[in-house]
């Protein structure tokens, strides 16, 4: 029985390649990531040296935030852009598996042995609920801020939905007119909209989120609820879209990297619960399309030398691995809390040592992990084996 296809794309413009790599994109992923890493080295370590200045470690909290975004709405835009008419989806799952899972259970078996050693006790559920990447959708603070374990993964689960409905995104998303794309992109971004008006008029009671103040539930559904984070995956799908059709308007690449940045500093502003993505999808989107443009369109940008694109190929690598430097490395935590304990102190010089160690480290474990681990497995084991073909024997 034949698989079904994930559907056929109309044709592209002819200024626009569909085939064509986009090698900014892949330098963009590793300033996204290297923002998580800031986020974490900088709430851990600011409260050493200045506990006080808390918009600067607020500003630190969001590169996180704006980090983990930017990926989610890059996914929806590059599995967009690659989708073959040949493709299927078990075929685009099994990818999806080998490309996501392996170095997560490398990394998870290194987080379970940091955490024996260190003799810090991880429950059944932490375990098992983070190791088959379910715990997004449990709203239990405990759960998603077990510092001793690989936090950062809860991302993954956030993910794992994505890849799991684009198959039945995909059609949806190609068969939008293109005159209608842009209609599409303000739908979408006013149901993100929605999401924190929604959340915060109907979750109201229940345990309080330290260092927000705001009710724990609505926090969670804002921020690890994988349905309502898969908007800014659809975001990046109709986006890819229009650059795909050749809608895109004339928005230059150094003013779209501006825009995320002014976004940023809008987030110590705007009310906490629009901080954590409304203030900052639109740029962020406007950002991947245009550099993904500039580079159809054969302009190229910065972003898409060597060394930026070695550095964006072991981005993935980089955030699974950087929390564990963090937590059990030269930083280390005398306190499992969220932000590390304020009644550590510190200095200036010792503060920027340990952070370069930290990413020193990281980067070293990132490109070992990608090297022995992320590459080999992609190449072994993402795409179906080829069918033995028998060669004749001479007679």
């Amino acid at each position: 029985m034949q698989e079904p296809a994930l559907n056929k794309a109309a044709a592209p413009p002819a200024q626009v390649s569909l085939g064509q790599r986009l090698p900014s994109l892949t330098g963009l992923r590793f300033v996204a990531a290297f923002m998580v890493v800031l986020c974490h080295i900088g709430i851990n370590l600011l409260p050493r040296v200045a506990p006080d200045q808390i918009p600067l470690i607020g500003l630190f909290h969001g590169f996180g935030a704006v980090g983990v975004s930017f990926f989610f709405i890059l996914s929806g835009f590059v599995l967009t852009w690659v989708a073959r008419d040949t493709d299927t989806a078990p075929r685009f799952w099994r990818r999806r598996f080998f490309k996501i899972y392996p170095s997560h259970l490398v990394t998870f078996v290194a987080a379970c042995l940091l955490a024996a050693t260190a003799g810090h006790a991880l429950s059944a559920r932490d375990t098992t609920t983070t190791l088959f990447l379910v715990h997004s959708w449990i709203p239990d603070q405990q759960l998603q801020y077990n510092l001793w374990s690989n936090t950062p993964t809860w991302s993954l689960a956030c993910e794992v939905l994505f890849y799991l409905s684009f198959p039945l995104l995909l059609p949806l998303v190609r068969k939008i007119r293109a005159g209608r794309l842009w209609l599409s992109f303000a739908l979408t971004y006013a149901a993100i909209w929605a999401v924190p008006l929604v959340a915060g008029a109907l979750l109201t009671t229940g345990e309080v989120q330290p260092g927000t103040g705001l009710p724990w539930l609505p926090v969670w559904l804002m921020t690890f609820f994988p349905p309502a984070r898969m908007l800014e995956f659809v975001l990046g799908m109709v986006v890819a879209q229009i650059v795909i059709n050749g809608r895109w308007i004339r928005l230059p690449l150094p003013v779209a990297i501006v825009l995320p940045v002014i976004a940023m500093l809008a987030q110590g502003v705007v009310p906490l619960r629009f901080g954590f993505v409304v203030v900052t999808a639109v740029p962020l989107a406007l950002l991947i399309g245009a550099a993904a443009n500039a580079d159809a369109v054969g302009r190229g940008s910065v972003f898409g030398g060597r060394t930026m694109v070695f550095l964006g190929e072991i981005s993935y690598a980089l955030y699974l691995v950087h929390w564990l430097v963090v937590a059990y490395g030269w930083i280390g935590r005398t306190s499992p809390t969220w932000g590390g304990d304020p009644a550590t102190t510190s200095t200036w010089p010792m503060v920027l040592t340990l952070a370069g160690l930290t990413i020193a480290a990281s980067l070293v474990l990132a490109w070992l992990l990608y090297t022995l681990v992320e590459r080999p497995v992609m190449r072994r084991w993402s795409r179906p084996a080829r069918p033995r073909q028998d060669v004749p024997v001479a007679t």
